[in-house]
């Protein structure tokens, strides 16, 4: 397949979604049935056919999703091609002392450990952006003896950022900083500045501070588009079509890893409560608008459908009737959950797309700006669905 440089790709992501917005944006939670459902029957009820291994099967392997979704829309097919990215060249290392992972959960060491692996060693002293416990830096400075300066913002995590460098005795400092509205430029200037899952308005602001200070390099891997001040994504390059809520920069990530099964039980029961609920406050206001409202506390769910309703009433300061038709209203609430988790696979389809989009943004805007960028997996995605790494050096 002929290589084509980032700028292309953003361009081709760019067209793409755009054409086919009307596919991903209507949001089956949100709407009964979107209108792609009239226009296209088969593929609707091929969907929702589908039985429950085949439903996770689906929900799990996105090239599975896509595979199936391009028989009824042919024009899905580019996907794979859009969204592929090389995997890091994973450098050998000395084995990683166990003590260094001692208190980290197991997932994010290994995430952690993948990064690490993925990166070349750098010449300059090292930044860890928004580095929390100092996790990431710590385990750098012991394997390269590389001094680490870790900006975070939670003083209580600085704190025992703090006592684990002591502890552990490398050439790690803490700073207390707030990376939104503080002065960073020092921390950056001739330094290498990482930064692993740092959400939104976190990687967003490091980008435009790398530029401003010419940092000479950069290792990110972004993370939770959807968290920032802004409902509407600004992109860096003004020239593109697309334009994204923040719900769209939420589709982004809306993926996990393989959960339990009692995780998947209270996510299908939220759901369906969920929508119950959007279903009697249609009865009671006499529409069928989709209506917002605050996230609702986990004990809600303890206590029964009945009771979960009648609290939401209260806060949102709706009136029952006396007479509630309760099985039938849950019975019913649990049919739209059914379906919408089928119907919304194909937005699921469109995920990666989105994230490669915002990705490619920030890559072409850097390149612009001067720096050699290249943009790879350092993980699969079973470990982390966001394993995407942005790496450059002025």
């Amino acid at each position: 397949m002929r290589h084509i440089g980032y700028h292309e790709r953003l361009n081709q992501l760019d067209q793409f979604l755009v054409a086919s917005r009307h596919l991903w944006q209507p949001h089956p939670f949100k709407t009964e049935r979107p209108a792609w459902c009239e226009s296209r029957p088969e593929l609707t009820r091929a969907l929702l056919d589908l039985d429950e291994a085949t439903l996770a099967h689906y929900a799990s392997d996105n090239e599975a999703l896509t595979s199936f979704l391009s028989g009824f829309l042919p024009e899905l097919s580019v996907i794979p091609s859009l969204t592929t990215l090389p995997a890091t060249k994973q450098h050998h290392r000395l084995s990683i002392e166990p003590r260094f992972s001692a208190g980290i959960p197991g997932r994010k060491w290994q995430q952690i450990r993948s990064l690490y692996c993925s990166m070349e060693k750098p010449q300059q002293p090292i930044t860890e952006w928004c580095g929390g416990k100092g996790y990431l830096g710590r385990l750098l400075s012991e394997a390269w003896q590389q001094q680490v300066t870790t900006l975070e913002y939670n003083r209580k995590l600085v704190e025992t950022g703090r006592a684990l460098a002591g502890k552990f005795n490398v050439n790690q400092q803490f700073k207390h900083v707030d990376v939104l509205t503080g002065q960073t430029g020092e921390y950056l200037s001739n330094r290498h500045t990482i930064a692993l899952h740092a959400c939104g308005d976190l990687h967003r602001q490091l980008i435009s501070q790398i530029i401003r200070t010419n940092a000479p390099g950069f290792t990110l891997v972004p993370c939770c588009y959807h968290l920032g001040r802004d409902q509407a994504y600004t992109p860096f390059n003004r020239k593109l079509t697309l334009n994204l809520s923040r719900e769209a920069l939420r589709l982004a990530v809306n993926e996990t890893v393989t959960a339990h099964h009692n995780e998947i039980r209270k996510r299908n029961q939220d759901m369906a409560w969920k929508l119950g609920f959007q279903l009697l406050r249609a009865e009671l206001v006499g529409s069928s608008d989709y209506h917002n409202f605050r996230p609702v506390p986990r004990a809600w769910l303890q206590e029964g459908f009945h009771s979960y309703c009648r609290k939401l009433c209260e806060r949102e300061q709706l009136m029952l009737p006396n007479e509630v038709d309760w099985h039938g209203l849950e019975s019913r609430a649990w049919k739209r959950q059914y379906e919408v988790m089928r119907l919304q696979l194909l937005r699921h389809c469109f995920r990666r797309v989105l994230e490669l989009w915002l990705i490619m943004d920030m890559a072409v805007y850097l390149e612009e700006s001067g720096y050699t960028v290249k943009v790879e997996t350092f993980c699969d995605s079973a470990l982390t669905p966001r394993n995407i790494m942005i790496e450059g050096v002025l």
